[in-house]
């Protein structure tokens, strides 16, 4: 979504940012990796000659697509694509405003066909449920690396583009002017001739030169904007405060043109003017800059909330140290059969050397109880002999001298039978 006017206002007043660049001029022949915002490039990709009122034109869609790719496949540029997911609590708010828009556009389109007849201009495109579907799908077919996250990318994506030296991050996103990201490369300016791909990097630093505004406020004028986080509509008595000037000696210009350049300049005029000591930690001060942005709000508590929010969203996650896993805790089991076979494993000679000698004493007593404990065990069992590991009763065994016995008994038993019958 990005951050309200931003970007065109840098398109205007800030033309020095901009640096033309060819992808497909690569002198060194290493591959470049870049990372593209999925929801932005597919509205590029979706090409201007498709009917975009009766449905998906799936067939061209998708030739368009794998275009798209083997041209940059050709460039020897490698591309990873992001989608979004769900919906972040604190950005729930301004996303719900852009479906509502989203809604008026539909009904304006349909409203245009029934009045013209014909199909309004291509800047009321508004993709359906299945393009990125089928999007994602063209792509993993193409052999480009597909990423989904939970919720918004852009933060993902500027990680992932640090993490492994990424070229740049495609997208036309203004948030990535306010992130430290390794270069923002411009979809609006993206050309495809051929084999060739041209666009522009937009250069935060040369923004920050140009505007007079160091990069550490630049969320802050993002949070006094509005973005993804503060809908602008909490901040329009704000807004009215610093365009009231303006309107009055320039009542006739269109609205949408005060609330663009003007009130983007009137803005980051309010961020120069700000206290050195709050321009120093921002973060610290939100609680400053709330009351002189909206000091008649009856829900300031809400809007330093949302601020330290907005806040958040563009500060870099730091990865953190390695910590280094924990020894569990082993217990050994000795078997009695096995018992001669088992060896001290060798200890470490730095390790060995902080060791007590008592404590070793008391590591052998333990082991050798242990081993005790297991042996007796064992042999009350076998003296038992009453529960064998099946866990049936264990019968006794016949030997030779009682079967010698019993034969005995038996032609004892028999003779004396003979001598009665005899009698």
């Amino acid at each position: 979504m990005g951050v309200r006017g931003l970007q065109s206002y840098i398109l205007a007043k800030c033309p020095d940012s901009l640096i033309p660049v060819e992808l497909t001029a690569n002198t060194d022949k290493k591959k470049r990796l870049i990372v593209v915002e999925g929801w932005s490039c597919l509205r590029s990709v979706y090409g201007p000659h498709m009917d975009f009122i009766c449905g998906g034109q799936w067939q061209e869609f998708r030739a368009s697509i794998r275009r798209f790719v083997n041209t940059f496949q050709q460039a020897n540029c490698e591309l990873v694509v992001f989608f979004s997911g769900g919906v972040e609590d604190d950005m729930r708010a301004e996303w719900a405003r852009k479906k509502s828009q989203n809604r008026d556009t539909v009904n304006m389109v349909m409203q245009g066909l029934r009045q013209r007849g014909y199909a309004p201009d291509r800047k009321h495109f508004l993709p359906n449920e299945t393009h990125p579907q089928v999007f994602r799908q063209v792509l993993l077919n193409c052999h480009v690396k597909v990423i989904s996250t939970p919720f918004s990318t852009d933060k993902a994506m500027v990680e992932y583009a640090h993490k492994h030296s990424a070229y740049g991050i495609l997208a036309n996103d203004s948030d990535f002017i306010m992130m430290n990201a390794p270069r923002y490369l411009s979809l609006h300016h993206l050309r495809i001739s051929g084999n060739t791909i041209s666009t522009v990097i937009i250069d935060r630093e040369k923004i920050s030169d140009c505007l007079s505004l160091p990069l550490s406020l630049f969320p802050l004028l993002s949070c006094l904007l509005g973005n993804d986080v503060i809908n602008y509509e909490i901040l329009e008595d704000f807004h009215r405060r610093l365009l009231k000037d303006t309107e009055e000696e320039e009542g006739e210009k269109k609205k949408e043109e005060k609330e663009g350049i003007q009130l983007v300049t009137a803005v980051i005029d309010f961020v120069k003017n700000l206290e050195p000591e709050i321009k120093m930690n921002i973060s610290s001060n939100v609680s400053d800059i709330v009351k002189q942005v909206l000091p008649e709000s009856e829900n300031r508590e809400e809007v330093e909330v949302l601020f330290q929010s907005g806040l958040e969203q563009y500060k870099e996650s730091q990865s953190k140290p390695d910590e280094t896993e924990p020894v569990p805790s082993t217990v050994v089991t000795v078997s009695v059969v096995e018992k001669d076979k088992v060896k001290a494993k060798p200890k470490d000679k730095g390790a060995a050397d902080e060791v007590s000698e008592e404590a070793d004493a008391e590591e052998e007593e333990e082991r050798e109880e242990v081993e005790t404990g297991a042996v007796e065990e064992i042999t009350e069992m076998i003296s038992e002999a009453k529960i064998v590991d099946d866990g049936v009763e264990e019968k006794p065994v016949k030997t030779l001298d009682d079967d010698q016995k019993e034969e005995a008994k038996r032609k004892k038993y028999r003779l004396r039978l003979c001598v009665d019958t005899t009698a």
